[in-house]
């Protein structure tokens, strides 16, 4: 059983035959070993890349691209089965069944239950992490399928989708914190935690106009004194008399606007 031994088994934080997230263990956490998987609950198979039960589904996945017909594009995987695998290359040397994990994960298929994904530093990816392992969050099985693998043999292939409303993938040069988060919750509460964060507002691209200069503009007076209303023409020009409807001529002019 390698460190799958009681006193390992002891040290397990959460039970690895868990549908779905595990509570405390944030998303993208990292872990340097299966072992420390292991302990953590994320995964509960020391050497076998699927965790499940046939009656109850797979509980959760390690991505290692060990087979020649596994392809990543990070939120769809295109995941090969168990089985008739050579350990000493990625051929396949035999058919493969619908057994153990194969038979898992194709029940997986018809309940839609989420499963846990795992990727490894040894998967030939650009979502791969640099060291290491590191939970990817929740995929579902959308199809299981046997079909001829590349070598000639049949295989169980099954396309995992990554399930929305998580945090988008790290890319290439992306370094997170070793090991799984002293934070208590689930994947869901992180989830939760990101739908809650304010928007930040990035850099403005708009031009930044020069600020303008203030002129002071002469008042321009306008009154309505004794019937005649003024108004100026131009900057320095005199007030001129406005004729009222009624007929009556021009009034004498004001003093001060002589």
């Amino acid at each position: 059983m390698g460190f799958l031994k009681q006193p390992i088994k002891l040290l397990q934080k959460q039970d690895p035959a868990r549908i779905g997230s595990i509570p405390g263990v944030k998303l993208f956490a990292r872990f340097q070993s299966r072992q420390d998987l292991y302990i953590a609950g994320v995964h509960g198979k020391h050497e076998g890349g699927i965790h499940g039960r046939a009656a109850e589904g797979a509980f959760s996945v390690i991505v290692a691209g060990r087979y020649e017909d596994d392809v990543d594009y990070g939120d769809i995987i295109l995941y090969t089965g168990e089985g008739g695998h050579s350990r000493a290359s990625e051929m396949q040397y035999q058919d493969q069944d619908w057994v153990r994990g194969n038979l898992a994960l194709k029940h997986s298929c018809a309940t839609k239950r989420p499963v846990r994904v795992i990727r490894s530093h040894v998967l030939r990816s650009k979502y791969a992490p640099a060291s290491g392992y590191r939970y990817d969050g929740l995929y579902r099985v959308t199809n299981a399928e046997q079909v001829t693998g590349k070598n000639g043999h049949a295989v169980c292939r099954f396309v995992l989708e990554r399930i929305p409303g998580q945090a988008p993938l790290p890319g290439p040069g992306w370094s997170g914190a070793a090991s799984s988060s002293s934070r208590g919750g689930s994947v869901e509460d992180d989830l939760e935690e990101e739908d809650n964060k304010p928007p930040v507002a990035g850099p403005s691209r708009q031009p930044v106009a020069a600020p303008r200069k203030r002129v002071a503009q002469k008042k321009k007076p306008s009154a309505d004194l004794g019937g005649i209303q003024f108004k100026y023409e131009g900057s320095d020009s005199p007030p001129r008399p406005i004729k009222r409807e009624s007929g009556f001529g021009p009034a004498p002019p004001l003093p001060g606007f002589r």
